[in-house]
């Protein structure tokens, strides 16, 4: 017999028998009365099922009966297709989850660089993460959902990368090195959010740079590779007249760190007992290991020097302009003013120095080993690599000292 509202109404929860409860209103659809509520439910069967499963709609008076009865053929039309309403109400429940937890892509990159932050170095970190972002994509698809970013989105954004000439730059645009980074650094954006349940498939993941945009063909940097050109350029490095300039670039000039690795230098590295600076991997473009760098007399009183002027900074080369570290265009600049321009860079202290102390391994008797561990390369294959375990400091010492007196000409 159908259910009316007055009979609904009237109902009470009898103890003691749990079939008493269950009130009818045909096609599968229940009342069940229960101590404190009154519930809808519908019985339903899938093919090849042997018994029915109840499915709760809703609790009177809440849902009323009309309602109920509405619900139920609703249902009934799925269970008809073959659909398991228990399943079906939990994937709902899971997009509803998902829909209300939707995320933008500036609220993933926030998420994302709070665990990035922990795994690199801190210059690295603002450079190559947070300026990427700010930069090439937040502008482009920041305030979307995460969800709604397709394919084709991550296509159209890298090929707008390389025509993108940011303030200050000191690269030409056109270049796809910036658009294989940009598309790098999404695709493990989007797989953090697959990793963590945000997302299920990575809208970055089968991109081929090479097949949206020309190849980039490597400029070599220009390097002066004869020691007489290098020796009066050190002597013009020496008689530069403001000596804060004269002895960063002489610190870089000796040690053959890379550009970062001089902005970046804290006075927490210098071990002052052992004579040595201690970058942790972090702090390392080619993250694969700690560096020891080796410090001769002359390199001790340039970073002297620099302790007098620093009181409690962290860093070590600071600029006097701004009371900050050094910016990324420092050393540049300077090479440009003394005449340089497409001759010879900071960076390019790096080729001088393997080509000529390769070329004088019989003067300073310290082995490829040593000049390519100076410059933090990795030696060998990976076999190679799992057995080698010295970073061979004795020898780097005195090839820096060997280096020192080669640019001055006392040997």
């Amino acid at each position: 017999m159908a259910l009316t509202d007055t009979k609904i109404r009237n109902l009470k929860y009898i103890p003691g028998n749990r079939s008493k409860n269950w009130y009818s209103d045909g096609n599968g659809l229940y009342l069940v009365v229960e101590k404190t509520k009154k519930v809808w439910r519908l019985r339903y069967k899938l093919k090849g099922w042997k018994t029915h499963k109840p499915f709760t709609i809703g609790e009177y008076p809440y849902m009323s009966l009309s309602e109920a009865r509405k619900k139920a053929i609703e249902l009934k039309t799925l269970v008809q297709q073959g659909i398991d309403l228990q399943k079906w109400k939990k994937q709902k429940e899971l997009e509803e989850f998902k829909l209300q937890n939707r995320k933008r892509v500036s609220e993933l990159i926030d998420e994302y660089l709070e665990v990035k932050k922990q795994n690199v170095s801190e210059t690295r970190f603002k450079k190559n993460y947070v300026g990427t972002f700010k930069n090439y994509v937040i502008p482009f698809i920041g305030s979307k959902f995460i969800d709604e970013i397709t394919k084709q989105e991550i296509l159209n954004l890298i090929k707008e990368v390389p025509k993108i000439k940011l303030k200050n730059a000191t690269r030409s645009t056109n270049k796809t090195y910036k658009a294989k980074e940009v598309l790098l650094i999404l695709r493990d954006l989007f797989q953090f959010g697959v990793d963590n349940d945000y997302l299920d498939n990575n809208p970055a993941y089968n991109i081929k740079i090479d097949r949206i945009l020309p190849q980039h063909k490597e400029q070599h940097i220009s390097a002066l590779l004869d020691i007489n050109e290098l020796r009066e350029l050190y002597k013009k490095i020496l008689n530069i007249d403001n000596p804060l300039t004269s002895k960063i670039l002489q610190f870089q000039a000796l040690t053959i760190l890379r550009n970062g690795n001089i902005r970046n230098l804290k006075w927490e590295y210098i071990n002052w007992e052992r004579k040595l600076i201690i970058y942790p991997k972090e702090a390392m473009k080619a993250s694969h290991s700690d560096f020891r760098l080796p410090l001769t007399n002359t390199l001790i009183e340039i970073l002297e020097y620099f302790k007098q002027l620093s009181g409690d900074k962290e860093y070590v080369f600071i600029s006097s302009k701004t009371n900050k570290p050094i910016s990324e265009n420092f050393l540049s600049d300077k090479y440009k003013k003394l005449g340089y321009k497409g001759i010879h860079s900071p960076h390019s202290w790096r080729s001088s120095f393997r080509t000529i102390a390769a070329e004088c391994l019989e003067e300073h008797k310290c082995g490829i080993e040593a000049i390519e561990s100076q410059l933090h390369h990795k030696i060998g294959d990976k076999v190679v690599q799992a057995y080698l375990r010295t970073d061979f400091l004795g020898h780097r010492r005195v090839l820096l000292q060997w280096w020192e007196n080669k640019l001055l000409g006392n040997i």
